[in-house]
Formats: structure tokens, sequence, C-alpha cells
């Protein structure tokens, strides 16, 4: 016994590295999903036993060894932590797949532009790394275990592991299964979570993928409609918030085009000349995103992926673009968010359209979107068409979203009533978002005019939204309701008003239903006139049969409850 299981010694080394995990177990959202102690308490233990474990095991080492192997642990285990930490506090998500797949998909402009917006918070996180420095430099504490303790703690970290073990096997049997891993272990212990976190994530960018993604669709999947709408635009937005527009309420009036047009269609029912009674905007108010960023929501909008099904690989469903062209239609693609990896479904399921266009890299004007249809969409258009606009939006920086013509409103134009803003900056940042929004409004209405004389349903929404200072003292991307409250609207033309006026009327029907974007594609093909086999009632939106008490679960395993 006394030669296989020597004493050890934990130094600061261990209680730092074991420290600072437990500290950026506050700031994870699981632990405010549920009893926040009682999950800091669950990451102490398990990460307490694992670092205990590894100094162990490090103690059977020689003593050079002994002095690298630690060195590795605490600097791999500082790196971790940190990541935890920011990850939670910026954003509140945690450290997974989805999180490192956002930032595979970041580019350089997109990244300096983020740093640049979180600056204050990046600042604490320098700031807590060089506390801790100091304390790793200040600190001598170290405690010498005994052999007969050694064995005491290994014993009772066996125990408690296994009782735990237990009970979830025995919960587990209640529901006529059997589990032996606690869900969250793997999710809890240092350094596991993220090298699980890195190898699936490199997995999904796998030839794999794309190999999933190039499987021909059989030719029975689909039936079309003879009536089916000839023209079908789908605006993909970026970053918009229908909390901060004034089409859904917002006092900014900085949406004129889309309130012009709902105040038109007002205008036109007082005055008794709505044709057939049925208006042509129909503003859905009750619509989130699947998750609070844009690659995890690609994974999810444009295909048969949802919450439900989230065990398939999203490159295993079928998505739009396959299914539109299996349809007969011209697909075209127009981006400006030019992808940054090879591997994503940012990238990939684009390329599933026939012509894919993106813009300039350096130029982030959304009007451009509309130069590269006339110069080299409009000639190729054919008798039934889908055309996506993918916009830059008000994607981080705000301010560099929109011309500064239209930097029309400034901080004494806004409202602050329960936003968490600290000082004229944060102010300007509002500022500078609405602005955003404000010049979104007028390119949507310069792609709106491009098919009014068309039979055309127009479908605008946002990826995701922005969290601007309602939950916390931060701005952007962020794991809350107020992440992912889209805008979603849908415009249709006279002409397709007089011929598909059933249509018309069930989408009139459908505006107050709770949506969810992951089931767009459930409900954009059939009312376009597209049935495949993977449809389902209950997620069509304009169904009578559609499931309106659907729990909308969004960034994974958040709740989402309508005010």
């Amino acid at each position: 016994m006394k030669e296989y299981l020597p004493s050890l010694s934990l130094d600061r080394r261990f209680f730092l590295a074991w420290g600072v995990f437990v500290g950026a177990a506050f700031f994870s959202p699981d632990a405010h999903m549920s009893y926040v102690l009682k999950f800091v308490l669950k990451v102490a233990f398990y990460s307490g036993a694992f670092f205990y474990t590894l100094y162990a095991l490090f103690a059977l080492l020689p003593p050079n060894f002994q002095e690298w192997a630690k060195n590795v642990l605490l600097a791999l285990s500082l790196i971790c932590a940190f990541i935890r930490f920011f990850a939670g506090y910026v954003f509140n998500m945690d450290f997974n797949q989805v999180l490192l797949q956002t930032l595979y998909n970041t580019n350089l402009a997109e990244t300096l532009a983020f740093l640049k917006s979180q600056t204050s918070s990046i600042l604490l996180i320098l700031a807590l790394i060089f506390g801790c420095a100091l304390f790793l430099w200040v600190c001598r504490f170290e405690w010498v275990i005994s052999r007969r303790l050694n064995l005491f703690l290994l014993g009772f970290i066996g125990f408690g592991i296994g009782a735990h073990v237990g009970r979830t096997a025995y919960l587990s049997a209640q529901i006529g299964s059997l589990n032996l891993a606690p869900p969250e272990v793997l999710d809890t212990l240092p350094l596991i979570k993220e090298t699980r976190a890195v190898y699936f994530s490199l997995q999904a960018g796998s030839s794999v993928v794309q190999n999933a993604l190039n499987q021909p669709y059989p030719k029975d999947y689909l039936k079309v409609d003879v009536d089916s709408v000839p023209n079908v635009v789908l605006i993909v937005g970026e970053s918009a918030s229908k909390n901060f527009m004034g089409i859904y309420g917002y006092p900014v009036p900085n949406t004129p085009f889309l309130s012009g047009l709902e105040e038109r269609e007002r205008e036109r029912e007082r005055e008794k000349t709505n044709s057939l009674n049925l208006p042509n905007l129909f503003v859905f108010d009750n619509v989130i995103s699947a998750f609070s960023n844009t690659e995890a929501n690609f994974q999810v909008l444009l295909n048969y992926s949802d919450t439900e099904n989230a065990k398939i690989p999203w490159y295993r469903q079928k998505d739009l673009g396959g299914v539109f062209k299996l349809a007969g239609y011209q697909t075209f693609w127009l981006d400006n968010q030019y992808p940054a990896r090879s591997s994503s479904a940012t990238e990939l399921l684009p390329r599933r359209f026939g012509v894919v266009l993106w813009t300039s890299s350096f130029n982030t004007d959304d009007m451009s979107l509309l130069d590269l249809f006339n110069t080299k969409v409009h000639p190729k258009l054919d008798a039934k068409n889908l055309i996506v606009f993918h916009l830059m939006g008000s994607h981080l920086l705000y301010k560099d979203r929109f011309p500064l013509s239209f930097a029309k409103f400034t901080p004494k134009d806004i409202p602050y009533q329960g936003l968490h803003v600290q000082n004229d900056k944060d102010k300007q940042i509002i500022a500078d978002y609405v602005n955003s929004l404000y010049y979104t409004d007028h390119v949507l209405g310069e792609i709106f005019k491009l098919f009014q004389d068309k039979d055309a349903i127009i479908v605008y929404l946002s990826d995701h939204a922005q969290d601007i200072f309602e939950s916390s003292n931060t701005y952007g991307h962020k794991c809350s309701n107020f992440g992912v409250e889209i805008p979603f609207v849908i415009y249709v033309t006279d002409t397709f008003k007089q011929k598909h006026p059933d249509k018309v009327k069930a989408i009139a029907e459908a505006i107050n239903k709770p949506f969810m974007s992951d089931d767009l594609i459930h409900s954009l093909l059939p009312i376009v006139g597209i049935h495949t086999k993977d449809n389902l009632e209950s997620k069509n939106l304009f169904s009578p049969q559609f499931d309106i008490k659907r729990k909308r679960i969004y960034c994974g395993d958040q709740i989402y409850k309508h005010n």
C-alpha cells in the first residue's frame, strides 16, 4: 500500500485550478435553471474529485514530471475556466459545440468588431487573470495529505460518485431504461467537457457532412400543387430584435416602410378599398429563434432539423435548397455575410442552391445585394423561383451597419425605461442599434419593390435577436428571452392575393400563434404549394392542426415563456 499509494501535496496550483472552475460555475446558464447553490456544489465536488484524482496519479511520477504535469494542468484549467466564465457572463451560453462552431465561422472582421464591442468584459477577464496570477505568486499554501488520509479521500470520492451513479440508474429504471452515467457529469468535469466539445465540433466539420448533404432526394419525395406560388422570396435578417422595431410598437419610428404598409392597410379597410378584404402585410408578434447565434440557427432554420429531432445531425435532414430544386424551382442565394469556414451550415446549406452569390467580404452594405440581384439574378429568373437574401442587418458593430445618412436617431430620442444602461456610451450603442434597424427597413422596402408586380410571397425574419441591455448591463448575443425574440413578417403582392385567397386567409389566421423559426420549412413549403414526406401538420403554422401548445425550447435547454 505504501508503495502504490504515497502521500501527496495539494499545492496552490491545485486550489487555484479547482477554484476557478467553481467560480465560473456561478455564471453558467445551468446554474440559473435550477438552484444555484446545488449546481455550484455539484461542480465543486466533481471538479475537486477530478483534480484530486489527477494529483494522486501525479504523485506516482518522478518529481520533475510531477512539476511539469501540474503546470500544464493549471494552464489548461485557467484557459478553460475563463472561457466558461466569459461565455456565461457575456452570452449566457455554455462552453459547447454550438459555441465552438460559432467561433469557427467567425471571420477576422467579425472578430475585431466583437472585441471592440466587448471591451469592458475583456478587461474584466484580464483583471481576473492578473488576480489569479498574483494569487499564485503570493500564496504559499500547501496541504500535505498523509497516506491514510489519501486513502480515505479517494474512498470518499469513489463512494460519492457511486451513490450518484446508483441514483441515476434507479431513476432511469423507473422509466424503463438503464443509464449509469449522471447526465451532467461529462458536462461538468474540467477539461473533459471542453475536450468533448472540441471533438464533436470538429466531427461536424468533416467530409461526412458534405457527403450527407450531397445525397440525392428520392423522386417521389414530394408533390407540387398545380397552383404553387411562382415567386418565393425569403429574407433572412441578422441580429434584429422585434423589441426595438417601430412596427412592433417600439416608440421610436425606425420602421417607416413596414409601418407605412400597415397604416395603408388600415386606411384601405376604413375606406373599404381593400381587395378581397384581405391585407398584404402580416406581422407575427409571438415568434422566437431556436438559438441566439447565426451558425446554430442556420442548422435548424433552412431544413427539417428542430428541437425535437436534435439527435439527428442537421446535415442528414432535407433542406430548402434541395426541396425547391426537386420541385422545379430556380434557386438563388444572395449573401452579404462572407463565410469564414467551408464546413459550416452558413456555407454548405447555401451551396444547395442553384446560383450562389456573395458580396465582397469588405462590403457590408446590404443594398449591395440589390445590385447582385439586378445584374446576376434578374436575367436568370424562370417561371418558378426561390430567392433568398441573407442580410448583414444589425451585426456587431451596430454603428458600422448603416450609412451616415441613416443616422437619424440619437441617444436623446431613445427611451431607456427598463434597460440596464450605465452611461452615455451605452445609450449611443442603443441609438446605433435602432439606426441599424432603420436602415434594414429601408433595404426591405427596396427588396419588396422588386417583386411588387409579380405573383409573389415575401417572408422576412431574423436569424436571432440581440439582448440590448434588457436582461443585464451587457448587450449582444445572449441566451435570454430577449436574445431570441425576432421579427417575422410576411408580405404578399396584390396578384398573390387575387390568385391565392385561401392562402392569404390561412396566413391571416396565424399571426397570433406561438411560433419558433426552426419550424419554418414545415410552414413555408405547404403555403407555397410543396408537400414533402417530412412535413408535419402539427408544425405547419398555417394549418388548423398546428400545435399551439408546443413547448418552445431555445438554446438547447431553456423554455421560452411569452410575456
